[in-house]
């Protein structure tokens, strides 16, 4: 004989002895028979009208069955998946965490009903759509967006991501999970390497098995930029002068990390740079630079400074702008210039300089 079967001697049981024990018996059975493919359209009403009678039980006991029950069943009655929602947690987490014909709508009105735990078993939830994702990153508490990057399953765009790097720039809970998710965009990669541990930088290159130039280019992004925070904290000609000499000498004075500078408003570090680069005097470059009309004698010194000719939109970008705004290299204003050059990089073409779209997008990364 069936165990799993509803008998008449259950039902006799369960009116003499309505235990906990016994409805516990009786929710397995009837689940059993309202999940499997004979049962009758008398069958399902009355199975249906007996989790009515349990959703309501005093007993949190029943009712944590008979949500265990039911998270894996399809179609149950909205009004009995309600009740099953927003009881206990006990009761109410698995089912939301498991039964995979809640609604868009139903979500969103989990997550808004601000129950830290409820949130979290929505962020759990196998194949979670983009849409949600975005929710949960955007009005979630931070505990609950760390249990949404760590489902692996969670469709999370690259947008999201930048929503949640953006929100929490300095939350090590964060920055771990993003380290330690399967996959991540190249672009958040490259966002959140410079401000991570030397450990999680290790774990986060070799976790997300990136080709060996794309590893080289983020650890040098990571260098230039260090290097160039440094050089924010210096004011004299001569800490910077000292700064680009030691750089020079160890092989570091790169034309990325040169081309960076003048594109974040370093202009000092800029002018010394080419001083060593191209063994031309500081007063002489000071006045090459600052005729920008004179365009070929620029030119001319970014090439004895072995700058690669793809880079010089950038740097007459940069130069434009300094001129432009009297920039004052104040550290308040690094953002707002780096945008504007980037602004003008992407308006070159209308001033007779021909850039591919290749070229735009590998200095904007430089820049950025």
């Amino acid at each position: 004989m069936d165990k799993s079967k509803l008998t008449l001697e259950d039902v006799k049981n369960l009116s003499q002895n309505p235990s906990v024990e016994n409805k516990t018996v009786t929710v397995q059975k009837v689940t059993a028979y309202y999940n499997g493919s004979k049962i009758t359209e008398k069958g399902l009403r009355l199975a249906e009208d007996i989790f009515r009678i349990m959703v309501e039980d005093v007993a949190v006991k029943v009712r944590e069955i008979l949500s265990e029950s039911l998270k894996n069943c399809k179609n149950i009655p909205k009004d009995i998946a309600n009740k099953l929602i927003n009881d206990k947690n006990s009761v109410a987490i698995p089912f939301i965490k498991y039964y995979t014909n809640l609604t868009k709508e139903d979500l969103i009105s989990i997550l808004e009903a601000q129950n830290i735990d409820k949130q979290k078993a929505v962020a759990q939830r196998k194949n979670l759509s983009e849409d949600i994702s975005q929710y949960i990153a955007e009005k979630c508490p931070e505990e609950v967006v760390g249990v949404l990057i760590s489902n692996d399953s969670a469709n999370i765009v690259e947008r999201t991501f930048h929503t949640i790097v953006s929100k929490y720039p300095d939350s090590e809970n964060i920055k771990k999970r993003l380290v330690y998710r399967s996959e991540l965009p190249i672009s958040v990669i490259e966002k959140i390497v410079n401000s991570l541990s030397e450990e999680l930088q290790r774990q986060l290159l070799i976790a997300h098995n990136l080709p060996n130039n794309i590893v080289t280019d983020i650890v040098e992004q990571v260098k230039e930029k260090a290097t160039l925070k440094i050089s924010e904290e210096y004011s004299s000609d001569k800490q910077i002068e000292e700064l680009v000499h030691q750089l020079y000498t160890s092989n570091r004075l790169t034309p990325n990390l040169v081309v960076r500078a003048v594109c974040m408003g370093d202009l000092k570090f800029f002018e010394y740079a080419l001083v060593y680069l191209s063994n031309t005097p500081i007063t002489e470059v000071r006045k090459i630079l600052s005729n920008i009309q004179l365009d070929f004698m620029i030119r001319n010194l970014l090439r004895k400074a072995f700058i690669p000719k793809s880079m010089f939109p950038a740097v007459f970008s940069a130069l434009n702008v300094i001129k432009d705004i009297r920039f004052d290299c104040r550290k308040s204003d690094r953002t707002s210039f780096t945008h504007k050059v980037i602004e003008r990089i992407l308006t070159i073409g209308n001033a007779g300089e021909e850039l591919n779209e290749e070229d735009i997008d590998y200095l904007i990364s430089k820049i950025s």
